[in-house]
């Protein structure tokens, strides 16, 4: 019996204009009255998520920043980066020529040194709540997730530093230009907030289309992958998906 469904944002939940579907507060309202919880899971951050999801947020938990950080009914749990390994890899990742973004969990972090398309892209875009600084250091202790960003793409930059990181952090590739460092993924949410709130993973629901997906998709019980995955997702025996609101009410609301 599926009691929670959690769901991916980019390339999955949202539309191509970055927007919610139509009718997604009535599905999740609908699957509240049920007892069946829905669940945000993206690399975003909480306020970011709250605000897309205002209307619900009180009903709806959250697993932000790749499962660095999540929030269920009034509780939270936050898994920070040593400042040992934080503060080399920022050095690493502006090294490589890419734009550094930088989570804590009130805010993303930005170097007032940064490119200001980027800048302009975290803060009117994706409507991040944002902080400037001139000195990464300052908040060394309380980093979430670090993330490195490419215009052009990462697929040349990443390989290197996740090879050097990856015994200490996970590394995940999100979509062309994203490269995140957290020392969770979404997989570890998905087990804190079974733990939270008393759900088996075998009750629960996901679904996602990018490799940062993968580790959630495993740990659930009924996992679903969205048709246009990359080839490398679709070699794992998951459930295909084209629509992720018509999947819900045609195999778990049952709308048929």
């Amino acid at each position: 019996m599926i009691r929670f469904i959690a769901s991916d944002l980019d390339g999955t939940l949202l539309q191509k204009d970055g927007t919610l579907p139509p009718n997604t507060f009535d599905i999740i309202r609908r699957l509240h009255d049920k007892g069946i919880l829905f669940c945000a899971a993206s690399g975003r951050q909480y306020a970011n998520l709250r605000r897309l999801f205002s209307p619900v947020a009180d009903d709806i938990c959250f697993i932000c920043e790749n499962g660095s950080y999540v929030a269920a009914q009034g509780k939270t749990a936050a898994h920070t980066i040593p400042s040992s390994i934080a503060l080399p890899l920022i050095r690493d990742i502006l090294a490589s020529g890419m734009e550094l973004l930088l989570s804590i969990p009130e805010s993303s972090i930005l170097l007032s040194s940064a490119s200001r398309s980027f800048t302009d892209d975290i803060f009117y875009r994706l409507r991040n709540t944002c902080s400037y600084v001139t000195d990464y250091g300052m908040y060394s202790d309380k980093y979430i997730k670090i993330s490195g960003f490419h215009p052009d793409g990462v697929a040349d930059i990443a390989p290197a530093l996740q090879e050097k990181w990856s015994v200490h952090l996970h590394a995940d590739i999100a979509g062309k230009c994203w490269l995140d460092f957290t020392m969770t993924n979404k997989s570890d949410g998905i087990r804190s907030l079974s733990e939270i709130l008393h759900i088996s993973t075998d009750d629960m629901a996901a679904f996602g289309d990018q490799p940062n997906d993968l580790a959630m998709l495993q740990c659930v019980g009924h996992p679903y992958l969205m048709k246009n995955a990359p080839d490398s997702m679709k070699q794992y025996s998951f459930s295909e998906c084209e629509n992720v609101l018509g999947t819900i009410r045609n195999d778990i609301l049952n709308d048929k």
